[in-house]
């Protein structure tokens, strides 16, 4: 018998760590294509079948399913959230009919729906204060959790940049930050005075040798082997994963009076609106790492309010003028 199932998904995995891609992306990645697996054994397909029944009926119920059943908030999928499973089924096809050269429905066969513009949440510097404000200050990771978020926020990392900053990546001197961003791309940006300050203090309390400019209380994780991809438990220091950060933002969020839906990446949001206001595009374009100016305006939409204080002004000054 060719490829089963269970080998095509394992294969896919394997490929991505090779490619290099986030932890993160791996654990996503994984755990949409295990859904998909679990779906298609209750419709037959086991993952001792082979790949190639694998088939567009099957592909399209899967869709449907996505579509109609409700996520851990108890609410209908977003279409976001349908999308990820869509790209990870089709990659893993992709992968199967260009590098195993397996006969299985193209790629597109899985739809990805077309997600208007919802607007860019960011979060300003009065939300930035609240949070802050929100740490418990007798808690032994406050100090630590206050330089995170201090950093955060100064540097406009995305979360997956921030966990894997080192300490020879940032200077504390110049306020320069060396950031690994997409494609294993280096780019600077900057702390800020205060950012620099408290990250000082956090690191003035580490009596570890971890390279890692935050580490996790976790010591043990099930670890990928670079060959294989399979995961065997080891014991080590671990860079703070962003799961632990995103859990950290949205409990000072909540505690803070902030939105349910508040996440991490409204720091990047609002560190790059306030580059574009007062530096220009082409600035926040550069400290963002976006190939193209198009991707940062996305970022940087001003808000009603804004747009009104501008119409007011612009009618004053034209009126003044006359």
């Amino acid at each position: 018998m060719g490829t089963t199932v269970a080998q095509l998904k394992d294969a896919y995995l394997q490929h991505l760590v090779l490619k290099g891609r986030s932890e993160r992306t791996l654990e996503g990645y994984g755990a949409y294509l295990s859904e998909f697996l679990e779906f298609a054994a209750q419709n037959g397909v086991l993952p001792t079948s082979p790949a190639t029944a694998l088939d567009r009926p099957l592909l399209t119920a899967f869709q449907v399913r996505l579509a109609t059943r409700n996520g851990p908030s108890g609410k209908k999928l977003s279409l976001a959230t349908r999308n990820l499973f869509g790209s990870a089924v089709r990659g893993m096809l992709r992968h199967g009919v260009t590098v195993l050269d397996l006969k299985l429905p193209a790629p597109d066969t899985v739809v990805l729906a077309k997600v208007g513009d919802r607007g860019t949440r960011r979060m300003d510097t009065d939300d930035f204060e609240r949070i802050v404000a929100a740490i418990a200050t007798d808690t032994p990771q406050a100090l630590r959790d206050r330089a995170l978020l201090e950093v955060l926020f100064a540097t406009g990392c995305r979360l997956s940049e921030l966990c894997g900053l080192t300490r020879r990546r940032v200077n504390l001197k110049t306020r320069e930050v060396e950031v690994m961003g997409k494609g294993k791309k280096i780019r600077g940006t900057f702390l800020t005075d205060t950012a620099a300050d408290w990250l000082q203090r956090y690191l003035n309390t580490r009596r570890d040798e971890s390279p890692y400019l935050f580490i996790s209380r976790q010591t043990v994780r099930n670890v990928p082997d670079p060959k294989t991809g399979e995961r065997t438990p080891k014991k080590d220091l671990y860079p703070l994963h962003p799961n632990t950060v995103e859990h950290i933002v949205k409990q000072l969020a909540l505690r803070a009076g902030l939105p349910d839906e508040f996440s991490p990446h409204w720091f990047r949001h609002g560190r790059l609106t306030i580059i574009a206001r007062h530096a220009g595009l082409l600035a926040a374009q550069e400290l963002a790492g976006h190939a193209s100016p198009e991707t940062t305006k996305r970022y940087t939409k001003i808000t009603g309010s804004e747009l009104k204080r501008h119409f007011d002004d612009a009618d004053k000054r034209e009126r003044g003028s006359d």
